[in-house]
């Protein structure tokens, strides 16, 4: 299924000593049925697959990308492809920026934990905004039926040595008072700090182009987000030099615009049109 995979390349000159490589994938929207799944891990599979057919050429033709009808299979065929292609190309890691799976169901989760336990590098996961609604739609904390899947879902430092991955949960595009302390702990580390988020910043040449083309629910730091999310974007717009790139998802296009004169937010297009980003920082 390689001819159905759309990889885009970012290549990042950091000043490191070594090479680093990682994988991104986002918005997959996976749904999941097996064996033990229940009428409405079956049912959820379906509401799924009939929303994201329609949706995932809207959101491609918005953006200019392309999606045409023999990407109506199942979303795991696609996310099977580029996880075999990321090890492929000899990844050091496996990056998630959010909504892998649609809904938290216990089928769904069962097959994160099954892949996560298997897979032979490892993965970096950051929650989306899909990862707050459970098997019957209701929107509310999931962290605990992540507990074996990401080690904190709220705040997350993965350590390379010369620099961090630093996962956020702002997939309601809400900050609490810890991620923010958290945040401020890293920074003043000194280590140098590739943030992963799922809803991108809305900042500087980012948001003033994304922006044109969608509405303010899918960028962090837009009119009507709270204090602490505005404290947020700030933090890393005036510590800028502490941070190698941002990566995010979410608002389902590839994108690479600057969100400060010195600094790059990424995001990978879904999954869903097989759609990755091989990311290379050396």
């Amino acid at each position: 299924m390689d001819d159905l995979l759309q990889i885009k390349e970012t290549v990042i000159d950091a000043g490191l000593k070594k090479e680093y490589k990682f994988f991104q994938i986002s918005d997959m929207h996976m749904s999941f049925v097996d064996k033990e799944s229940s009428l409405v891990d079956i049912k959820e599979k379906e509401r799924s697959l009939a929303q994201w057919t329609s949706m995932k050429r809207d959101y491609a033709e918005r953006f200019g990308e392309f999606c045409d009808e023999r990407y109506d299979i199942e979303a795991s065929s696609i996310f099977e492809s580029l996880t075999d292609f990321a090890l492929r190309v000899g990844s050091d890691a496996l990056i998630f920026s959010g909504d892998i799976i649609d809904r938290v169901t216990d089928s769904s989760l069962r097959y994160m934990r099954n892949f996560i336990k298997n897979y032979p590098i490892p993965v970096i996961y950051c929650p989306g905004n899909h990862a707050w609604t459970d098997e019957y739609g209701n929107f509310r904390n999931m962290y605990s039926r992540f507990s074996d899947i990401i080690k904190n879902p709220a705040f997350d430092v993965y350590d390379f040595g010369e620099f961090e991955i630093v996962t956020v949960d702002n997939g309601r595009k809400e900050i609490t008072p810890y991620q923010l302390d958290r945040m401020r702990e890293e920074i003043d580390s000194g280590k140098k700090i590739v943030l992963v988020l799922h809803a991108p910043l809305n900042l500087y040449e980012f948001g003033a182009e994304t922006g044109k083309i969608l509405d303010p629910y899918f960028l962090m730091g837009s009119e009507g987000d709270s204090e602490n999310a505005f404290e947020f974007v700030r933090l890393v717009k005036e510590n800028d030099s502490h941070f190698i790139c941002v990566l995010a998802g979410h608002i389902h296009a590839a994108q690479e615009y600057k969100i400060t004169p010195n600094l790059m937010q990424i995001t990978t297009s879904s999954g869903l049109i097989g759609a990755g980003r091989q990311i290379i920082i050396k």
